[in-house]
């Protein structure tokens, strides 16, 4: 269970979350719509602990996997199939296997596990960057 009590985060002067309170169960599911800028992705930097709020609390369980989309695009390895694999946990690092179910189920090809990640389209990049979410096996 994740639990947000009373956060504020603000930057620059600008309020983007005031008093925000909300419990997430497990098995439960969260989707986030808004325009940009509006805090999604800090939402979820500050659920993650990549950034701290102002006041208030965040509980979240121990060794509990949280994993998002980036929205920016940093690839470091060079091939697709080595950049999903970088989303395994440390006893998964070897299997293959499963970043690649991964990457077909978001219509990779065998070919495209060979192909740098700078040689997709955007929306392919994008697509990179879920599978290494998904590769993860998030709780959250």
């Amino acid at each position: 269970m994740i639990n947000l009590e009373n956060i504020t985060k603000s930057f620059a002067g600008h309020t983007l979350f005031e008093g925000v309170s909300f419990r997430l169960n497990s098995r439960e599911r969260l989707g986030l719509v808004g325009r940009n800028g509006h805090g999604k992705t800090t939402l979820f930097k500050l659920i993650t602990g990549e950034e701290l709020p102002d006041s208030g609390t965040i509980s979240v369980p121990k060794n509990y996997r949280i994993s998002y989309v980036h929205q920016t695009l940093n690839f470091t390895c060079d091939t697709a199939l080595k950049e999903c694999m970088t989303g395994l946990g440390k006893e998964e690092s070897d299997h293959c296997w499963k970043a690649e179910k991964i990457l077909a189920g978001l219509g990779f090809s065998q070919e495209d596990f060979k192909r740098s990640p700078s040689e997709f389209s955007g929306g392919f990049q994008v697509r990179l960057n879920l599978a290494k979410a998904l590769a993860s096996d998030p709780d959250l």
